[in-house]
C-alpha cells in the first residue's frame, strides 16, 4: 500500500479577541512589491478589509517580497477569511495592473496565535526590525511601509490600532516611544 502525504490546511483557532502574527510571501520569493503605488495599494486593501471585517491592525510591515501583519479579531473571528480577502484583492489588482498572470502569493499565509502581552510585544519588535534585517533601512522608524514609524516616533498612522500592551508602556505617546525603544537590541 502506498503512503500518501497530505498537505491539508491547518485548522485555525478563531475567537473574538484572538491576535495573530501573520506572514505572507510572494511567489518564489520574488521582489514584486516595489514602487510607492504597490505599497499604497496594499495599505488601501488593508484599510478596506479592516472596514469590512472589523479587525484591529496592531502592527504591519510591507517589504518587497513579503508582509507581516499583527491582527486582532473582533466581531468576525475568522483569520482565514480576512487573509483570503486581503491576499486575493491585492493579487488581483497587481496582476491586472502589471499585466501579469499566475500566482502572486507563494502559499497560504502563516499565522501564529499570540498568547500574551510579552509575545505580542516580541512580535511587534520582530515586525518592526524586519526592514532593518532586510537591509532596507538602518532604523525601523525610517521604513515608511510599517507601523514602526508610529511606535518609535510621533508619526501618525491611520491603519494602526495600538494594543493595550503598547498603551500600558507609558502615560503619553512620548513615554511609550521611549519605553518601547528600550526593548530594541
Amino acid at each position: 500500500m502506498a503512503l500518501t502525504i497530505s498537505h491539508a490546511k491547518r485548522e485555525r483557532i478563531n475567537y473574538a479577541g484572538a491576535t495573530y502574527h501573520v506572514t505572507t510571501r510572494c511567489n518564489n520569493k520574488e521582489m514584486l512589491i516595489n514602487d510607492d503605488m504597490d505599497f499604497k495599494k496594499y495599505k488601501s486593501v488593508l484599510k478596506k478589509c479592516k472596514e469590512i471585517y472589523d479587525f484591529k491592525l496592531h502592527n504591519y510591515s510591507i517589504l518587497h517580497n513579503h508582509t507581516h501583519l499583527l491582527i486582532r479579531l473582533e466581531t468576525i473571528p475568522d483569520i482565514s477569511k480576512i487573509m483570503h480577502s486581503i491576499n486575493r484583492q491585492y493579487a488581483r489588482w497587481y496582476n491586472e495592473c502589471y499585466l501579469r498572470k499566475g500566482h502572486f502569493w507563494e502559499n497560504r499565509f502563516y499565522g501564529e496565535l499570540i498568547k500574551d502581552d510579552y509575545q505580542l510585544l516580541a512580535a511587534m519588535l520582530y515586525i518592526d526590525l524586519n526592514s532593518v534585517r532586510a537591509g532596507l533601512c538602518t532604523h525601523p522608524a525610517d521604513w515608511k511601509h510599517s507601523g514602526a514609524k508610529y511606535y518609535l516616533s510621533i508619526q501618525k498612522d491611520d491603519l494602526l490600532d495600538a494594543p493595550d500592551a503598547y498603551i500600558n508602556l507609558g502615560v503619553s505617546q512620548e513615554s511609550r516611544i521611549k519605553s518601547y525603544s528600550y526593548i530594541f537590541p
